[in-house]
């Protein structure tokens, strides 16, 4: 994931073969209150290393709260468009999830990103926004799986055959967390390579592999270090089955990469793409 701290290791001629970003964290949101033409700022510094870096970016969004039952925010949609075409991005991927909720006069932030159960209402809704995202950006929307700290036993389809119906209802793709399944796995005791057997891996284009930490007694999608074992047999069961996959990108947060060093995200690149490689 690209970010300032990475800006020297960016520098290494064919050290990453592309950069997952975050577009949310590139510039400043003045909200649905500000003038027109003012409400998403660049952060310059941010856009510098971009510059600099010349290498092809995806973009992975964290604001359009895309299972939320409050309206659509179009003007974020505008900004994803305007980011996706600045930079010439092949997709863009949001959560299943949600970051804002309806309070008052509008929405209000949620402080993190929310799960929503598998319904048939839930969907519904994600397909119809999911459409509206790929019709405005010209480009495919992957749906991201959370790491989801509650259950809902009650819903309507298993999280698996809800992707699977995303996929077929919107024309959508996935970005499938294997660090997120193996959360749920150590959380609730469920079998993440069980999950990949019920997931249509053709619509897999990108994955994201993490490392974590146990948070209140739950094992946390932190981005704090270099993925376990079990993540990268995850990869290795993954890639011989995933014919449209396109790139695999190593999430860590700025404040673990003083722990994990240059050298610790260049072996984790380097291992991602012996997995690729032994599978193409």
């Amino acid at each position: 994931m690209a970010s300032l701290a990475l800006a020297p290791f960016l520098k290494t001629r064919g050290a990453v073969d592309y950069l997952a970003v975050t577009p949310d964290m590139f510039w400043i949101d003045h909200g649905p209150d500000a003038p027109p033409g003012s409400r998403f700022v660049d952060i310059p510094s941010w856009v510098t290393v971009l510059e600099q870096a010349g290498i092809p970016t995806v973009s992975h969004h964290i604001g359009l709260s895309l299972a939320s039952a409050i309206p659509t925010d179009l003007a974020y949609v505008a900004q994803m468009a305007a980011w996706a075409k600045r930079w010439d991005v092949p997709w863009v991927s949001e959560h299943l999830a949600f970051v804002s909720v309806a309070e008052g006069h509008g929405p209000t932030a949620a402080g993190l990103a929310l799960t929503a159960p598998f319904d048939r209402d839930v969907l519904d809704l994600v397909v119809a926004r999911a459409r509206l995202v790929m019709e405005r950006t010209a480009r495919p929307l992957l749906l991201e799986n959370g790491p989801y700290y509650v259950r809902f036993d009650d819903s309507d389809f298993t999280e698996a055959e809800f992707l699977n119906l995303f996929c077929a209802e919107s024309g959508g793709g996935l970005l499938l967390d294997l660090h997120n399944l193996y959360c749920y796995a150590v959380n609730y005791g469920t079998s993440a390579h069980d999950f990949l057997d019920e997931l249509d891996l053709a619509n897999v284009v990108e994955v994201h592999i993490a490392d974590g930490s146990e948070m209140g007694g739950m094992y946390a999608d932190s981005h704090s270090g270099v993925p376990p074992e079990p993540v990268w047999e995850l990869l290795d069961d993954l890639v011989p089955r995933a014919p449209n996959l396109r790139g695999i990108t190593f999430e860590f947060h700025d404040s673990y990469l003083p722990q994990i060093g240059f050298d610790g995200v260049r072996h984790v690149i380097e291992r991602a793409r012996e997995a690729w490689m032994c599978h193409a």
